[in-house]
């Protein structure tokens, strides 16, 4: 009886074994059931995942794959093209606050490359690579902050291109910097369609703001091609511009009369809706060029050249605005010396005698020099002295070969001609009523012998 009660007892146990072993299996099977469940319905939500089952993707879900972020040795990192399809990758507004030293590369299999909705604020490295083309949305731009940097090196045969999406001037809202990095450079750069909201298609907005322009596009912006705010100091050039070509804004550059050591010979400025270089009055200081363009200087407000050599190449033409003045103070040297066949041209915005006031010469300095120079509309219409150009008392000036045309009554003043060393030659007077007058606005036929 005892044998029976044991055999009975260990096939119990054994049947328990086995009936809580089972109910475990139960349990693990119904939890996998739910997780695949999950998946399925993440499946449902999301068609273009990758176990979609008839492999089906949308225009997004191509930017999102394409779009991972690929580390850089350098510790910089770049949208991955491991797909190489040719879809646009679309970069968020916070793509450079997330990836603080950026490269942006080319994909030779998609004709847009990225696309930007916004204004997007730059803090750290950016590096767009040869051939990239980023397409901008409607007012969307890149806004480089002062700590920023950026190196866009494009080559000839693969430029790079920021452009709008739309062919619109003005589309979207082009590119400004404030970064005072010596490392910024655009080479071969294209900015078109751009000066909407930033009024330019590149704004530099801070005077320390440094950037190398060469062989750069700026076209089809609505405003200017280029801005550069405020005014430098002495022998300042944060901004160096070579062989760049700005062609169909309406204006082409905008920019403080202090930074005229940035124009050179080298660059285009003709075809625009108004072929003239926007001059801010301003003051400058140390050795520099007026150099002769391919359009004219409008000076917009009065023009102080403080110290230093300041020369007008022959050939330039500068426009002049209602009643503004050129200022040659004592510390200052002017040399303005064109030649028979090109000319030195200083004339106001309208052909109107007196339209704007004068060239006052207040330097002592035995470089001052003008000549070959045509100098009209100028002369001041309500109050003496007029002439066109002001010789003050104790002070040097060999003038020579000079027009004036059209002034309003005198081509030169004198203040104090007994005091003064004034050399003068060749000088002719059309539709000008008289040539020398004194301080009071009395006719002198010569200021050496008055």
């Amino acid at each position: 009886m005892k044998t029976l009660q044991l055999k009975f007892k260990t096939v119990l146990f054994l049947f328990l074994i086995g009936f809580f072993l089972a109910s475990c299996g139960n349990d693990k099977k119904e939890n996998t059931t739910n997780v695949d469940e999950e998946l399925d319905t993440q499946q449902v939500d999301n068609p273009t995942s990758p176990n979609n089952s008839d492999g089906a993707t949308s225009p997004k879900s191509k930017q999102d794959d394409k779009s991972q972020i690929a580390p850089e040795e350098d510790g910089s990192t770049s949208p991955d093209f491991s797909e190489a399809n040719a879809a646009a990758i679309l970069l968020e507004c916070n793509y450079f606050s997330e990836h603080s030293n950026a490269v942006l590369k080319d994909n030779p299999e998609a004709p847009i490359d990225y696309i930007i909705t916004c204004i997007t604020r730059i803090d750290g490295k950016l590096t767009i690579e040869p051939g990239v083309v980023i397409a901008f949305e409607q007012d969307a731009g890149l806004d480089f902050k002062s700590k920023s940097s950026f190196k866009m090196k494009g080559t000839a045969e693969k430029p790079i291109i920021l452009t709008g999406k739309e062919k619109i001037k003005g589309f979207w809202w082009g590119v400004r910097t404030e970064s005072t990095s010596i490392t910024n450079t655009m080479d071969y750069v294209t900015i078109d369609y751009a000066g909407g909201g930033s009024k330019a298609g590149l704004v530099i907005n801070n005077e320390k703001s440094s950037v190398t322009l060469e062989h750069c596009t700026f076209s089809n912006s609505k405003n200017y091609g280029m801005i550069t705010y405020k005014g430098v100091d002495k022998d300042v050039q944060n901004i160096v511009m070579n062989n760049c070509n700005f062609t169909k804004n309406k204006i082409p550059v905008h920019s403080d009369a202090s930074r005229l050591r940035l124009f050179n010979g080298s660059n285009k400025f003709a075809g625009n809706d108004k072929d003239y270089i926007h001059l801010e009055g301003g003051t400058m200081r140390g050795d520099a060029t007026w150099a002769k363009l391919d359009v004219p200087y409008f000076l917009q407000n009065n023009f102080t050249i403080k110290e230093g050599v300041f020369t007008v190449a022959p050939g330039t033409e500068v426009i002049m605005s209602s009643q503004k003045w050129i200022h040659i103070s004592e510390e200052a040297s002017l040399i303005m010396v064109g030649t028979a066949e090109k000319p030195i041209t200083i004339r106001g915005e309208r052909d109107v005698a007196g339209f704007w006031q004068q060239i006052n010469v207040k330097s002592s300095s035995p470089l001052n020099e003008i000549g070959h120079v045509i100098i009209e509309n100028a002369g001041r219409t309500t109050k003496k002295p007029n002439g066109a150009v002001f010789f003050e008392r104790s002070r040097f000036l060999n003038i020579h070969d000079v027009v004036f045309r059209n002034c309003f009554e005198y081509g030169i003043t004198v203040q104090d001609a007994t005091r003064s060393n004034l050399k003068y030659a060749n000088l002719s007077v059309d539709n000008t009523p008289k040539l020398f007058s004194d301080w009071n606005g009395k006719e002198i036929a010569n200021p050496n012998n008055p």
